[in-house]
């Protein structure tokens, strides 16, 4: 039984890298949204980001798909357990295509960068108003 386990994990250790996920897809969380509707002109687009409780030094990072960065999450201040809350993060027009915008979410933290957890990140909406 171990000789055919080790065989097993000589085997896979031996796949090509493309089979494995690379270390930006486990690093991140991708997240495709849909606008409620069409960006008319005198009007701004902003994310809707939803925390739950983040431990001391946790920052959320928020990119576009492309890698173009929309911005970070850093909570300070917020008592250990809480929810860290509610943040607006803008977004250019040209970010958001064919009414879809897709964006990777992250934490970091000591240590590295990794995919949030569903209490870290509890939602993302994508909005539309008219520009203040």
């Amino acid at each position: 039984m171990r000789r055919l386990l080790a065989a097993a994990l000589a085997g896979f250790a031996l796949l090509p890298s493309g089979i494995r996920p690379s270390a930006a897809q486990e690093a991140a969380q991708t997240i495709a949204l849909v606008a409620p509707r069409a960006l008319a002109a005198g009007e701004i687009a902003w994310l809707e980001v939803r925390t739950g409780p983040l431990r001391r030094g946790q920052e959320i990072g928020i990119t576009t798909a492309s890698g173009a960065p929309l911005g970070v999450i850093s909570p300070f201040g917020v008592r250990a357990g809480q929810d860290a809350g509610v943040y607006s993060l803008p977004v250019t027009a040209d970010a958001i295509q064919d009414g879809h915008l897709t964006i990777r979410v992250s934490v970091s933290e000591i240590g590295g960068t990794r995919a949030p957890t569903s209490q870290e990140v509890r939602g993302v909406t994508l909005r539309i108003a008219p520009r203040p």
